[in-house]
């Protein structure tokens, strides 16, 4: 018994241990999405559901670390905020396999359920993905290009990227997916008189209207929205804004599942 003992005691020191200012790691998220999610941001969802143990891995992973109870792990606000990134797209994807087969993530729960009466542990506290968004990554960060990169799991969303967001090239990545958002016409296209904007945009409008950079700031009748995306776009569409008046409209929303077409 006493041999039995010191074996143990051996193993369980040769386990690898996590220091508490060890940087996290999102190298098994970086694998799911490199795998599953193309180019166009669709999912396998059938895939990730036959080989689910990494991304559930990485699930684990986020029970017991997070920025907020373990900051020391977290070097910047940018490690931080790709780790709530990361964590938001993670457990969409979670919440879509674990129901899979589904038409939409509001199949999952009715009523919307899914974002907001789903709970998640996450860094040791109960959460959902509206909590992750409109209580900590919004308020807490007030980055609004983090709607270009956090997905919901439905077509109408920002492309779900295929690696997982570091903190070392978060800005660059978000400035990426701002000039993507801003020149597909899935987001924003102008018809006529009109420019038609993401359903996004009308519903955190104020994220864009008060948190962005002063030096974007236009001093006149143009709405927010709009001089918000001027440095995104072709001079002939700020040419077009520019010189005549615009009035916005919203596009319908699909939620239908981002999911990658079966042969």
């Amino acid at each position: 018994m006493t041999r039995l003992v010191a074996v143990l005691v051996v193993l369980v020191h040769a386990l690898p241990l996590v220091a508490d200012d060890q940087p996290f790691s999102h190298a098994l998220l970086d694998q799911v999405l490199s795998t599953y999610v193309d180019d166009r941001g669709l999912v396998d969802y059938a895939g990730l559901k036959k080989n689910r143990q990494t991304l559930d891995t990485y699930i684990d992973s986020l029970r017991a670390t997070s920025p907020l109870n373990s900051p020391a792990r977290f070097s910047t606000p940018q490690h931080a905020l790709a780790y709530w990134i990361n964590a938001y797209n993670a457990i969409v994807l979670r919440g879509v396999v674990d129901a899979y087969p589904i038409a939409s993530v509001k199949d999952i729960k009715i009523l919307n359920g899914f974002f907001n009466r789903m709970d998640w542990t996450i860094g040791g506290q109960t959460l959902t993905l509206d909590h992750i968004e409109n209580k900590i990554i919004r308020p807490l960060y007030k980055d609004p290009r983090i709607h270009f990169v956090v997905n919901c799991g439905a077509i109408s969303c920002p492309e779900l990227e295929n690696r997982a967001f570091t903190g070392a090239t978060l800005d660059d990545r978000l400035e990426n997916a701002a000039q993507r958002f801003a020149n597909s016409k899935k987001h924003l296209y102008i018809k006529d008189e009109t420019l038609y904007l993401s359903k996004i945009l009308d519903w955190y409008g104020s994220d864009f209207s008060n948190w962005f950079p002063a030096d974007r700031a236009n001093p006149d009748a143009r709405p927010a929205l709009v001089n918000y995306f001027l440095p995104y776009l072709p001079a002939d569409q700020v040419e077009r804004l520019k010189s005549s008046p615009i009035q916005i409209e919203f596009s319908a929303y699909n939620w239908a599942l981002n999911e990658q077409q079966k042969p």
